[in-house]
């Protein structure tokens, strides 16, 4: 969407014709107004940061590592960078429709994991604490979940790889061996420019999308000498992941 001028409250309203939007799991995420916006930003405010800086710099589909994940995406520019901001986004339907039968035989019944272990932003409350004790507190917030690898789209029966280098750790039941060499074809695939389109963003933007089909990163961006600002919300929108699925009574919108 183009000239889009709205303010918090427009946008947080303006989000619920899509669905049912959710705030993100860590707090520190949030506007400290608005909740459910989810701010990626490098911008300080008397000495504070707002938001989180530095954040989907990695390809990979939002909330992939919760145990309900949120399938719809909206995303906002508060603030550009004189310099060019973007985002790039996979197609992952069409990837698996790339992939030689002899894979897609490989991954029939595969159940992905995923986990944002490696993803976590270091919060002010993490000060003093060593490494083993943040990675169990981030196993407590957000333990490894399992996904199927390949779904059936419930919108459009399109067969679909959910899967991203960001969020996916391994393959359950496959040798070690195995789940790397699979998941390196995979995402070596996705991840060349032939699947992989880019949006420059312009003030009054919006963008708004699936992750059970995209896979998406951010572009080529500034250094913190100029100040950004993206608001995100996550929505669920009364689907499940895969058309074999049915919505928990208590995660439908």
């Amino acid at each position: 969407l183009k000239d889009q001028d709205l303010s918090e409250v427009e946008y947080c309203e303006f989000s619920k014709r899509f669905g049912e939007p959710v705030p993100y799991l860590q707090e520190n995420y949030h506007h400290p107004d608005f909740p459910l916006i989810f701010v990626s930003s490098n911008v300080k405010k008397d000495g504070k940061q707002i938001g989180v800086a530095r954040t989907g710099g990695y390809w990979h589909s939002d909330t992939a590592f919760e145990t309900d994940p949120k399938f719809i995406t909206m995303l906002m520019p508060k603030v550009l960078p004189q310099v060019p901001r973007s985002t790039r986004f996979i197609d992952m339907a069409e990837v698996y429709a790339a992939l030689p039968q002899a894979t897609k035989d490989r991954l029939e019944g595969a159940q992905f994991l995923h986990s944002g272990r490696m993803r976590f932003k270091i919060r002010p409350d993490c000060i003093g604490l060593d490494i083993h004790e943040i990675l169990q507190l981030i196993d407590q917030a957000t333990p490894p979940v399992t996904h199927p690898g390949v779904i059936t789209h419930p919108y459009t029966g399109e067969k679909v790889i959910y899967g991203s280098r960001g969020f996916t750790i391994g393959i359950k039941d496959r040798s070690l061996d195995e789940q790397s060499a699979l998941l390196a074809e995979i995402f070596d695939l996705a991840e060349s420019e032939r699947f992989v389109r880019e949006v420059q963003w312009s003030m009054g933007d919006i963008i708004i999308w699936d992750n059970r089909f995209m896979q998406h990163s951010s572009g080529r961006n500034p250094g913190p000498e100029q100040e950004t600002m993206m608001y995100r919300i996550t929505l669920k929108d009364g689907m499940p992941l895969c058309a074999s699925q049915t919505v928990p009574a208590e995660t439908a919108a």
